[in-house]
């Protein structure tokens, strides 16, 4: 009976001893981790809120942090803002002492020197205001977005400008760099559509979308093609800028009697000169006007939009009546050469979509680098003194012949004055029919050599039969798709007659992918390339340029459009103060909405301050162990726990002395 109580008692005791040390455990882990709630076990019912709880406080310090970035972004952009504010105060300046009529052109000079290189001072400033790499203030990024919160809907967006010298009015825009259109031609979207294939930049097509009568009338301008090829910049790598520039002729006597329109503005023309620029930049919309040394007028945009001339009187004004469409440059984004080109079969597309004409309407020539141009095909016409045709302002003198030959050799004779070089190319493909009568065959000449194709019954016997007759540098061999290709190196006229009737030659296709009938002589014209002896852009202008197959390109009188900061007269002076004091006005508004910004930011960071305090608040009542409860429990369940321990032992040493007397 006794061993029975014994081990009874025992047990207890170890169940008693058991429990005391997981609640020492427990206790143990509280005091350590300062935490009531140390796993789900602790409290099932509250684990979820402390879980959220703890996420909230995570994000918030996060929000906060993200808070701080964009207060050092806002204060890096009002910084450099107010770097340019000043070198805009001293330009201003500058411009004030340009007022006064009794300077020199020496002084003028002086401080026009002085207003440029803090114009180029303001430029650096826009290109090196940065945060963790982005450019705050040069127009790339147009807003920086910041979560300021723990939530979705915590976005703060805080917008960035553009605020070089070009986009506060201050200077011009340039309108040559590597790539520069001449007009663009005007055309009625209705009967004559610009569909995708039909021009392609880079080898891909120049625009997403057809233009159609999706586009009125009204959007035939330089500014709509700006847009419809950004549309596809993703695809081919180039981004299109719009402007349009008018220059007067040389303006003598001013008619103070009459009037014209620009723009559908009316201008009364004004005493002098410098009063009829004020009259045009006060009163005519869509145009900058600026007054040249050579006493001629130039109008300009940097939308690309008509300039419109109209009214009584414009040649009293230097200006003839008409809409004068705009100019583009392409750019590629990856600074290598814009390549541009009709889809047609000479450039090797079987898709023979487009022609020459669509690249016409862009205003350009076809581009195959940085520095070579290639013609359409050259006119009918030899060239002649009179013909107003210049290659870098350098006039092209006549040429012996109309062909592209002979005009590449007039431009060659420029070369060293230019610094570019022209050479001649004429490709001419021919459908053969080898099983047509002997008749037909023996009756054909080339370029005035008769050939007699009788007995050539394959295309191999054709070719032979040309190259051995040595016609000039032309030689002959099979295209692809097995027709007869005439090719001169020289660009001479390629010219097939026929005397008697019959289909030996049934197709003869140009450059343009024109077919032409065999029954008469037909003449085909070749192509000039243009080439630079280094990278520099090829100017091609004049009136007369369509003799060389070429458009005017890059061919405004100065290389830049819009209008600049010139104290070059007391009149350009004054109104440089105008265009100061906007672009003060924008820089001062600007920095007030970084400064707002910023307020909006600490007011946000101040309430998420707050919140984050209450939450971990909250977080610690329910999480927070109650350390002199726990300190209680700790020793309790210590001393209980040594107290079984010692009852233990003394329980077995009771059996074992009971076990040693009965023994």
């Amino acid at each position: 009976m006794i061993s029975i109580v014994n081990s009874s008692n025992t047990q207890s005791i170890q169940r008693n001893l058991t429990d005391q040390i997981k609640r020492i455990s427990e206790a143990s882990d509280r005091l350590s981790s300062g935490k009531r709630v140390n796993s789900a076990s602790d409290d099932p019912g509250l684990i979820g809120t402390i879980s959220k709880l703890t996420a909230k406080i995570s994000s918030i310090s996060k929000g906060l942090l993200n808070g701080f970035q964009a207060i050092s972004l806002t204060q890096s952009a009002e910084s450099g803002l107010s770097e340019i504010n000043n070198l805009l105060s001293m330009i201003r300046a500058l411009a004030v002492e340009g007022t006064d009529s009794t300077l020199t052109d020496a002084d003028r000079t002086t401080l026009q020197v002085e207003i440029d290189a803090y114009l180029k001072e303001i430029d650096t400033i826009t290109t090196n205001t940065k945060f963790n790499d982005l450019i705050l203030l040069d127009g790339s990024t147009s807003t920086a977005k910041f979560n300021i919160g723990d939530e979705t809907t915590s976005n703060l967006s805080i917008e960035l400008i553009d605020s070089d010298s070009v986009a506060l009015n201050l200077s011009a825009t340039s309108g040559v760099s590597e790539f520069t259109s001449g007009r663009v031609t005007g055309f009625n979207y209705n009967s004559s559509n610009l569909a995708v294939n039909d021009i392609l930049i880079n080898g891909e097509n120049a625009i997403a979308s057809t233009l159609n009568t999706n586009l009125s009338s009204g959007n035939n301008t330089a500014a709509a093609l700006e847009t419809a090829i950004n549309a596809n910049t993703v695809t081919h790598g180039a981004t299109a800028t719009a402007f349009n520039k008018l220059t007067s002729s040389v303006i003598s006597n001013l008619n103070m009697s009459n009037t014209f329109t620009i723009n559908s503005n009316t201008i009364s023309i004004q005493t002098s000169l410098e009063n009829l620029v004020t009259e045009i930049n006060q009163e005519a919309s869509g145009v900058i006007a600026t007054l040249n040394s050579d006493n001629s007028i130039t109008l300009s945009n940097t939308t690309g939009n008509d300039i419109v001339i109209a009214g009584n009187a414009p040649t009293d004004a230097g200006f003839t009546s008409g809409t004068y469409l705009g100019y583009l440059k392409l750019e590629n984004n990856d600074g290598t050469f814009v390549k541009i080109e009709a889809n047609t079969l000479s450039n090797g597309y079987t898709s023979n979509q487009g022609n020459i004409d669509d690249l016409a309407r862009f205003g350009f020539n076809e581009v195959d680098s940085n520095t070579q141009i290639s013609s359409d095909l050259v006119s009918a016409n030899a060239l002649t003194v009179s013909h107003d045709i210049k290659i870098n302002d350098t006039a092209v003198g006549a040429s012996t012949s109309s062909s592209a030959a002979a005009k590449a050799v007039s431009i060659n004779a420029i070369s060293a004055t230019t610094n570019v070089s022209a050479s001649g190319y004429n490709l001419v493909t021919v459908t053969v029919n080898n099983s047509q009568n002997s008749a037909a065959a023996s009756n054909i000449s080339i370029n005035g050599n008769a050939i007699d194709f009788s007995s050539a019954n394959t295309l191999s016997l054709t070719i032979s039969a040309i190259n051995n007759a040595a016609i000039g540098d032309i030689v002959a061999s099979a295209n692809s798709d097995g027709s007869l290709q005439l090719v001169s190196s020289s660009g001479a006229d390629i010219i097939i007659a026929s005397s008697a009737s019959g289909t030996y030659f049934t197709a003869h296709t140009d450059a343009t992918g024109a077919t032409i009938s065999t029954a008469s002589s037909v003449t085909f014209k070749g192509q000039i390339q243009l080439t630079h002896s280094s990278t520099d852009t090829i100017k091609i202008s004049g009136d007369d340029v369509a003799e060389i197959g070429m458009q005017a390109q890059a061919s405004t009188s100065s290389p830049s459009a819009g209008s600049t900061i010139s104290v070059s007269s007391a009149t350009n002076a004054s109104s440089a103060l105008t265009k100061i004091d906007t672009a003060i006005d924008t820089i001062a508004n600007t920095r007030a909405k970084f400064g707002s910004a910023e307020n909006r930011i600490e007011y946000r960071m101040n309430v998420l301050t707050n919140v984050q305090i209450a939450s971990t608040s909250r977080l610690s009542k329910i999480e927070d162990a109650d350390f002199a409860l726990e300190t209680a429990k700790f020793t309790k369940s210590q001393i209980i726990s040594k107290a079984a321990t010692s009852m233990l032992a003394q329980s077995n040493a009771s059996g074992d002395t009971l076990l040693r007397l009965l023994s």
